[in-house]
């Protein structure tokens, strides 16, 4: 098939009428003609395709978003998620994990400025990390970043915040649903009790449990915590049974109260071995970044654990 002209032309081949002038095309069949608007250059592109056996298949591509000022969209995204730029095209830049910034997204698309909509609140960004205590130290030295709200913990046990980029594009970071699966396993909860708990697919978090059981690297320490699942764990920190207590959040050279209570005063192995357990030296070491809430399913999660070690 062949085409004198792209404009204004009309073309009939293989049976086709190709009308340009109204951009549409007509079959002619034994019982009349089938009218429909069609671009021609996407018929003749299909054509080629088809000819050399290309596949047709729709591919989804990536998520591009308008940016007013692109230098600093791209030091936001670099800063607060590790985003490198991997194809640049000037306006248009690429980054690492499929996500596209666009800048004079209204001349491109033929959009008027006052049409354009940088807080519609009608969809969100979503990235997740195995390090939400790490992604959170990094946030909170930026406090020019405006936050929907504070971390909080979802009903399906999911930490996570919400924020703004500089455009207003809204941003969800949460903790990886697996690392969610892994503290309850590490907790002593079973594959039924995860399931409900995380209201996640029993298949999925059977897959999860699989893969942490052949991890191999469950460290529970005295008080019940499994310290693999600790942000500082192998880089901060080798865990409370290898360092002997002398973990990263007390004084160089001191030994965590906890464990120097069970171990060296006391001689047991864990505090499930002791009937005072969970006593007032829990209560003095918790974690400051807990809600009451957090930190009493935390303290029960900590006794299960001890319970089934």
């Amino acid at each position: 098939m062949k085409m004198s002209e792209i404009f204004n032309t009309t073309v009939v081949t293989d049976g086709i009428i190709y009308d340009n002038s109204e951009r549409k095309c007509c079959f002619k069949t034994g019982i009349g003609i089938f009218s429909f608007r069609l671009y021609i250059i996407a018929i003749l592109s299909r054509r080629k395709i088809e000819e050399k056996g290309m596949d047709m298949r729709m591919k989804y591509s990536c998520v591009l978003i308008a940016v007013k000022d692109m230098e600093k969209s791209l030091r936001f995204y670099k800063e607060l998620f590790g985003q490198e730029v991997t194809l640049d095209l000037g306006d248009n830049k690429a980054l690492k994990d499929g996500l596209v910034l666009q800048a004079h997204f209204d001349e491109l698309a033929g959009f008027t400025k006052e049409t354009m909509k940088y807080r519609s609140n009608t969809m969100e960004l979503y990235f997740e990390t195995e390090d939400f205590e790490g992604f959170m130290e990094v946030l909170d030295a930026h406090p020019e970043v405006e936050r929907l709200h504070d971390a909080k913990t979802f009903p399906w046990l999911q930490r996570g915040i919400r924020i703004f980029d500089p455009d207003g594009h809204l941003i969800e970071v949460s903790e990886s649903m697996y690392s969610v699966a892994c503290g309850l396993f590490a907790s002593g909860k079973d594959i039924a009790e995860t399931t409900e708990l995380i209201q996640h697919p029993v298949d999925l978090v059977t897959i999860w449990h699989e893969e942490y059981m052949k991890s191999g690297q469950r460290d529970f320490s005295v008080c019940g915590t499994d310290c693999t699942t600790c942000y500082c764990f192998g880089e901060m920190c080798a865990g409370c049974n290898a360092c002997s207590g002398k973990v990263f959040h007390v004084p160089e050279g001191q030994t965590c109260a906890i464990y120097d209570c069970t171990v060296n005063s006391k001689g047991y192995k864990h505090c499930g071995e002791c009937d005072a357990a969970p006593c007032e030296i829990w209560m003095k070491t918790r974690d400051p970044k807990f809600t009451d809430e957090e930190f009493d399913e935390n303290v029960r999660m900590r006794m299960e654990a001890l319970q089934n070690i």
